[in-house]
């Protein structure tokens, strides 16, 4: 069984992931880090995640985030952090549809996060407030729907937010 972890731009998917893995002795897969890797494939540039976002803008990063998804098709037994935006695109949620896959949100405070976000020193987009409160609207509700079930991780050490989620995917 895959676990796909699914919520907003420094929810903690990466850190919650890769530990989460280790634990259940699964393989990890960043979706970010794929996107990077086939960008630079493809432009000869090293950029971060948000410098790709910047560089191909909305419907060219989406397709590059969907190529990325497409090729942890044939994935078992593994772990995967998406990217924030994944949620915005139905056709990735399809790639893990024949696979068995629990999708798992990460919830977090708009507060934490815009927190988090300012403290980070990435030059993101999510730094504008306007930006970032229009996305924050937009996709809180769709990481619900698509959820299998929720984690609120504000204020929470990892520890507890992984046997929230062992618990809610094993018992």
């Amino acid at each position: 069984m895959n676990i796909l972890l699914i919520g907003f731009k420094h929810s903690g998917k990466t850190t919650t992931g890769k530990r989460l893995s280790t634990f259940l002795k699964k393989k990890f897969f960043d979706i970010d880090e794929i996107i990077e890797d086939l960008f630079f494939k493809k432009y000869k540039k090293n950029l971060k995640i948000f410098e790709i976002f910047r560089f191909l803008q909305k419907q060219k990063f989406q397709e590059i985030e969907y190529e990325a998804t497409l090729s942890l098709k044939n994935i078992k037994n593994a772990v995967i952090a998406t990217s924030g935006s994944f949620i915005l695109n139905e056709n990735n949620f399809e790639v893990f549809s024949k696979n068995s896959t629990r999708i798992v949100y990460l919830k977090t405070l708009k507060k934490v996060l815009k927190k988090r976000i300012k403290e980070n020193n990435q030059n993101t987009n999510f730094k504008d407030d306007d930006f970032f409160e229009k996305e924050y609207e937009k996709r809180k509700n769709l990481y619900s729907k698509k959820a299998d079930f929720t984690i609120q991780t504000d204020h929470k050490n990892i520890d507890p937010i992984l046997k929230e989620i062992v618990r809610k995917i094993y018992v």
